[in-house]
């Protein structure tokens, strides 16, 4: 039975609908719009922030895009409205520009609606946009004034970065606006992408240094307690810095990780009262110098009140990194149970561990996906950064081997494949590949979308801490419990944790190391064609891992589930033979001094003008090896396949490719 209440909402869902780009949707990306529209306009359930993770290239942008033009105060045809209020956060400014392009909007609009767009009044609804709209930008113009501004818009964008550095003074201005003389609600928010649901909050000397800069800079003359802020906030600056000093030296270790906690005080000054005061009146500046400069205080005084970790590691490739760490919980900026609901719209939110929170419902995007054609060939090769990244023969040899694959795969053309690799080694990349990107540089954008080919060249596998850290914000009773903790015992307890050895936390840690690796794995891959819905074109993507590692086993079995159901195909190929034979070349012989037999047979070879045919015995007497001896060389499988490749047709002749 179809009652009012349906034909209403099919009356807006249609509504909705006139705002979709003129362009043949697929049947379950209608229903990914219809089902998002409701989600949206009909869900009041406030006490859970609500993911909906349909497939990457299912049209979220494009759906959001719309549901910002249907919100407005005008419809289709130039019509006033009800407003709705709406604030969409996503993390990227460039992602903003793309959803509030009025320009390219109204292109569209004009090559759909031909001569007849005036006559339906799609002139006026983008003339009517930007009274609607606004987007708040970092700038010359302070964040709250910009606010303020906007106050009579329904309609408000901005980074995701910056929401979560606002207080909750400022916040609560986002959420209200001015219709005629009413104050309405934007009580509809929408996060394009994993919102920060917790965070990891790094405080090192570098921000003590810029937050110190910008009381200086950010605080005028005519401020009555500026001497006070500028002089209390410095003594506690080099009283932490000192802090650290004393802690490294007393520890005595090239690598510290320990929870810290202030012995002398638990305030940043003697007056936290009147130095928040000082912040909050001038903040407008303060953040103009120094944009996270309050986020970064309210940190410092969690700091010094409760502690922090202190992480003090000398990395393995020559960098040095000195720091607090704290994880930092969010939930209060959902507003939980309050008149505001929250929603995410995020493609891997079904796997990305982030989202183990109570106060999270994940909608599986299921339904929406269709076949892909893709396949995906493994090639078994160490690629830790360890492997790739570092300056030693080993690491040279990998990336030369990887190389060289490529190249011969990709016969046709270097421009048609996207390397896709850790930013240490993309210039390597870039002198023989012109498509060269680095991890976490590629999420939410689409210049690759017509690319059938890729390598993902090892996978961003992080620290276990961060791992950690994770899901610390997702239980944070894991961290809070340091607060109480003796010093040495968080030294043992964070240690296993590094080495992922802690009985009571390594299962949790490896499976939230899986997860993020593949959600990353396939934020990335869906940069190429088959995010296009209807693509037709077979991508190959090669993946350069060592899959026969147990984690990375577990980790390719998580793969081939995730996209074997939609046709995808899966091939797992040896380590690469330039590679192997590269190992070969590069052993030390037993004494240390000069090079074995296997290393002179592949020398010899390797100075022979190609063609050229010889016989074994040729070669053995080139090299002084004996008859006895040539047959341990062969022994080797690698030297046994390079010589079976030279054989020709004649007995006994081999010739050099």
């Amino acid at each position: 039975m179809i009652t009012d209440d349906n034909c209403y909402k099919d009356q807006e869902f249609n509504d909705f609908c006139a705002f979709l780009p003129d362009y043949d949707f697929d049947d379950r990306q209608m229903q990914f719009f219809r089902d998002a529209f409701e989600l949206v306009m009909y869900n009041h359930d406030t006490q859970k922030v609500s993911c909906l993770a349909g497939r990457c290239g299912i049209g979220k942008s494009t759906f959001i895009k719309a549901l910002i033009h249907y919100c407005m105060s005008t419809d289709l045809y130039g019509n006033k409205k009800e407003p709705v209020g709406l604030v969409v956060i996503t993390d990227s400014i460039r992602r903003i520009e793309d959803m509030v392009d009025v320009n390219a909007d109204r292109r569209s609009a004009e090559e759909a609606w031909d001569t007849c767009f005036k006559l339906f009044g799609l002139d006026k609804h983008y003339k009517a946009f930007r009274q609607n709209v606004a987007v708040l930008r970092s700038g010359d113009i302070p964040f709250i004034d910009q606010l303020l501004r906007q106050n009579n818009k329904p309609i408000l964008l901005l980074s995701t970065q910056r929401y979560f550095m606002l207080n909750e003074q400022i916040r609560e201005r986002l959420f209200s606006f001015k219709y005629g003389d009413e104050t309405r609600e934007r009580n509809r928010i929408l996060f394009d992408e994993c919102p920060y649901f917790s965070e990891s909050v790094t405080i090192n000397s570098k921000n003590l240094t810029d937050i110190e800069a910008a009381l200086y800079e950010g605080l005028s003359d005519e401020v009555q307690d500026k001497d006070f802020v500028i002089q209390q906030f410095k003594e506690f600056k080099d009283s932490l810095l000192n802090s650290m000093d004393a802690k490294e030296k007393m520890l005595e270790t090239e690598n510290v990780i320990v929870y810290w906690k202030n012995k002398y005080s638990k305030t940043i000054t003697i007056n936290d009262e009147l130095f928040f005061n000082v912040v909050m009146e001038n903040l407008g500046s303060l953040m103009k110098q120094y944009p996270s400069i309050l986020k970064d205080l309210l940190c410092l005084r969690d700091l010094a009140a409760h502690g922090a970790i202190f992480n003090s590691v000398k990395k393995r490739l020559g960098n040095y990194k000195r720091s607090f760490e704290m994880v930092r919980d969010n939930r209060e900026c959902f507003y939980l149970g309050g008149n505001r609901k929250f929603f995410v719209f995020d493609a891997t939110a079904d796997i990305d561990p982030r989202y183990d929170l109570d106060y999270v419902e994940v909608i599986g995007g299921e339904k929406y996906n269709n076949p892909l054609k893709m396949k995906v060939t493994n090639v078994k090769i160490s690629t830790s950064k360890n492997a790739l990244c570092r300056n030693g023969q080993n690491s040279k040899d990998n990336m030369n081997a990887i190389i060289q694959y490529l190249k011969d795969a990709m016969t046709d053309s270097h421009e048609n494949i996207l390397i896709v690799a850790y930013s240490d080694i993309v210039q390597q990349f870039k002198k023989v590949f012109p498509n060269v990107a680095y991890f976490g540089n590629l999420k939410g954008f689409n210049d690759y979308k017509d690319f059938s080919n890729m390598a993902h060249v090892g996978m961003n596998r992080f620290p276990n801490m961060t791992y950690f850290y994770i899901y610390c914000g997702c239980h944070m009773e894991a961290y809070t419990q340091f607060e109480n903790m003796k010093e040495d015992v968080s030294l043992g307890f964070l240690d296993a944790i590094c080495k992922n050895d802690n009985p009571e936390y390594q299962e949790a840690i490896t499976d939230i190391m899986l997860r993020s690796i593949l959600a990353d794995f396939e934020q990335n891959i869906f940069r190429l064609a088959i995010r296009n819905y209807d693509n037709k074109i077979p991508v190959h993507i090669w993946t350069f891992y060592n899959y026969s590692d147990p984690f990375f086993k577990k980790l390719a079995a998580m793969i081939e589930k995730r996209y074997k159901p939609y046709g995808a195909k899966f091939e797992y190929m040896d380590t690469p033979e330039a590679l192997k034979l590269a190992r070969v070349k590069n052993r030390k012989a037993k004494n240390g001094e000069g090079m074995n037999n296997t290393q002179k047979v592949l020398n010899w070879i390797e100075q022979q003008n190609k063609g050229r045919e010889f016989k074994i015995q040729e070669m053995l007497e080139s090299t002084g090896i004996s008859n006895n001896s040539f047959k341990n060389v062969k022994k080797n499988p690698t030297i046994r396949k390079k010589l079976e490749q030279m054989k020709t047709d004649r007995k006994g002749y081999y010739v050099i490719k």
